[in-house]
């Protein structure tokens, strides 16, 4: 049962890396829509309870979204790739 456990808390911890990573291409989009939607969700209750589950400091991911929207589009899109590598390292690599 704890192998289990165990595999599903890594499964989790991947899909909220997907979500996460999603979101952040999502505030780069050229959509204004999808990208006022995204920007919505890392202020949302589901952002904040996927932050604490995963040991993750809320507040600086906002700064550096709310940042971020700030650019023009293609630094945004740039700059968003890059997050993208960060998120990688911070869900698989292991230094949440």
């Amino acid at each position: 049962v704890m192998i289990y456990y165990l595999y599903m808390e890594k499964d989790l911890e991947k899909l909220d890396s997907l979500i996460v990573k999603q979101a952040v291409r999502d505030v780069a989009s050229k959509d204004v829509n999808l990208s006022k939607k995204a920007l919505s969700y890392f202020n949302s209750l589901e952002f904040i309870t996927l932050c604490l589950r995963n040991k993750i400091d809320v507040y600086k991911v906002q700064t550096s979204i709310n940042e971020l929207s700030d650019y023009p589009l293609l630094s945004r899109k740039k700059m968003s790739n890059d997050i993208a590598k960060v998120i990688d390292n911070l869900f698989v690599g292991g230094d949440i």
